[in-house]
């Protein structure tokens, strides 16, 4: 097996731990709320500040995978929020749990930009929306299986217990990556002439230390509208993150052991839509260009997202609400991949960078989504606006697309 492809698999792993870290609250939500007597307005308060925490480190998380390298980034980050993820399971109050959700957000903020410039040094550009499409994929295998697994574990251990447990895996991953990773594939021992040969040949982005084109950044189109883009998107998947378990409980009268497994299937499209979008839009490259390539999946995800959330929320048939649900979560996990890669198309050496300023201010819609359909639905007793609100944005978003040019490299004329 060729080595990138083992390094593939550990940023595989790390993704599943990511969501199981992140979604892990959602799906306990329920018991933390009876038990600190809390409402759905103060859970959504927690799950933003998380957010919060989340958009301001991610820039500096992608410039430090930048500039100092994937592999103390990522083990130090990793051990951070392991550390919170274990905290977690000790909050006695609103307040505690908001601190401990906030830091928890500025540990996990550099796990997907350090994760994207380990693939730009790593990877041959051919190649780059297929290992993000695979990594993207392991976040949402972690994220469909979650609620079984914490479900499970909750209802024999307690829901704290569950916190201390997924903590323990994040801290032997990271043990795991210092020991074997190395930043670049010229420094491993293991990487064979020809595969390094290849590598070199096309790969995205230079090596660490690359000066990051700051002005280029703040005045690019390109970043703003990728960056508006995302806010959609996360809105929307904050639904998911956030209130999905609640919202299968509480909308379609779901009692707690159904919940996981329901859960899973309909965030299980999402995993497959991933290395869709990713195989799709590599393939479309070499026939119709990058620009192309980039923008079909993307606005037809979009589009066909926002259309089918709003079938489930206007659906009385329960059946056919989740099948909606899940066609839906599928369609919007379609551009996921393509999005990250194109962060590696315009960004290049500040590939870390690029990815991580969308991914903290594409997070506005992430950071307002669990407040603010909370308070939407303590204000009207319904999920229904929540769900039609979404759905526009996912229309919004999807005509962002038409600003954004891949194939324009950070800092060229008329970006």
């Amino acid at each position: 097996m060729p080595v990138r492809y083992r390094a593939l698999a550990f940023l595989f792993v790390l993704m599943m731990i990511t969501y199981l870290d992140r979604v892990c609250f959602s799906t306990t939500a329920g018991a933390i709320s009876a038990e600190l007597e809390l409402s759905l307005e103060q859970i959504g308060i927690a799950g933003s500040c998380f957010v919060l925490g989340y958009v301001l480190f991610e820039i500096p998380g992608g410039w430090l995978a930048d500039r100092f390298g994937a592999r103390a980034m990522l083990t130090r980050i990793v051990i951070w929020w392991s550390a919170f993820t274990a905290l977690t399971g000790t909050a006695w109050n609103l307040g505690s749990l908001i601190a401990i959700r906030f830091l928890f957000g500025c540990g996990e903020a550099g796990a997907f930009p350090g994760a994207t410039s380990a693939i730009a040094r790593w990877f041959p550009r051919n190649e780059l929306a297929r290992a993000q499409s695979i990594v993207m994929f392991g976040s949402r295998i972690g994220f469909a299986m979650t609620s079984w697994i914490v479900i499970a574990l909750m209802t024999s251990y307690g829901w704290r217990s569950v916190y201390w447990i997924f903590a323990v895996l994040g801290i032997a991953w990271a043990a795991g990556w210092a020991r074997w990773y190395r930043d670049t594939p010229e420094r491993h021992r293991s990487v064979a002439p020809d595969e390094l040969a290849l590598i070199r040949d096309q790969r995205s982005a230079s090596g660490h230390g690359a000066r990051v084109p700051w002005g280029a950044l703040a005045t690019s189109r390109n970043v703003w509208a990728l960056c508006g883009m995302y806010s959609g998107y996360t809105w929307g998947l904050y639904f998911y993150i956030q209130w999905l378990p609640t919202y299968l409980e509480q909308a379609r009268g779901l009692e707690l052991p159904e919940i996981g497994p329901t859960a899973a299937a309909v965030l299980l499209s999402g995993a497959f839509a991933n290395l869709a979008g990713g195989w799709l839009s590599d393939r479309l490259a070499h026939r119709v260009g990058i620009r192309a390539a980039r923008r079909i999946p993307a606005m037809a995800g979009l589009i066909s997202a926002g259309i089918f959330l709003a079938l489930s929320a206007k659906v009385a048939d329960d059946t056919i609400a989740l099948v909606c649900l899940a066609i839906s979560f599928g369609c919007a996990e379609l551009i996921l991949a393509v999005t990250w890669a194109t962060c590696l198309d315009i960004g290049g050496s500040a590939a870390g960078v690029v990815s991580g300023t969308m991914n903290s201010l594409g997070q506005v819609g992430g950071a307002l989504a669990p407040w603010l359909i909370g308070l939407m639905v303590d204000r009207t007793g319904s999920w229904e606006l929540p769900l039609l609100v979404s759905a526009g944005y996912y229309g919004i978003s999807a005509t962002l697309w038409l600003a954004i040019e891949p194939e324009k490299r950070l800092g060229e004329a008329n970006d």
